[in-house]
């Protein structure tokens, strides 16, 4: 509701953890029958061939705040050994939109996670933190986010990991580091 509030839209994945709405999600999209529905030509990355299709149903008889529409997005991956992997993915969304703009909004909330939440957890064992009380866990989360964009703002193509090793054993690149912020 805060998100719908402000203005804002959602697209939330359906898991398994929420049985009742993902078995009605199921329900609408086999009830639709013929639903617009467009496949992403194939795309090469990482040692696989990846497909997408994605259908979107309009709804108005669930009940979830602000709920237009589900989606569901079907991924296929054919990787260079030849094995296949398929995953069909569901959200509820507060907007009625085209196929196409659905998979353009689950690839973008994968472009957030794999270069923000994932580095943050990976490099900064942002999960593991243990600050809880407070303001904490949010001056923290500011400082790694700092730390993060420091880091990726300096000229020396090392990775995250790399760039972190050397500021730990190299003064001086620890110097460089530091005096390379604006």
């Amino acid at each position: 509701r805060a998100i719908l509030a402000a203005g804002g839209d959602y697209a939330l994945a359906l898991k398994a953890n929420q049985p009742g709405l993902l078995a009605q999600a199921l329900a609408r999209i086999e009830d639709a029958g013929h639903v617009e529905s467009i496949q992403i030509a194939a795309e090469t990355a990482h040692d696989r061939t990846e497909t997408r299709r994605a259908s979107v149903v309009a709804v108005d008889d669930i009940n979830f705040p602000g709920l237009q529409a589900i989606g569901c997005v079907e991924t296929t991956s054919r990787h260079t050994n030849g094995h296949l992997t398929s995953h069909v993915r569901y959200f509820l969304l507060s907007t009625t939109m085209s196929p196409s703009a659905l998979i353009e909004v689950v690839r973008t909330h994968w472009q957030i996670e794999n270069n923000l939440h994932w580095v943050l957890d990976v490099h900064f064992r942002e999960d593991a933190a243990r600050n809880r009380k407070d303001n904490g866990p949010q001056n923290i989360a500011f400082l790694r986010k700092i730390a993060l964009n420091h880091l990726r703002s300096h000229p020396d193509k090392a990775s995250i990991r790399r760039k972190i090793k050397k500021a730990g054993w190299d003064d001086e690149f620890l110097t460089s580091l530091i005096a390379h912020m604006r």
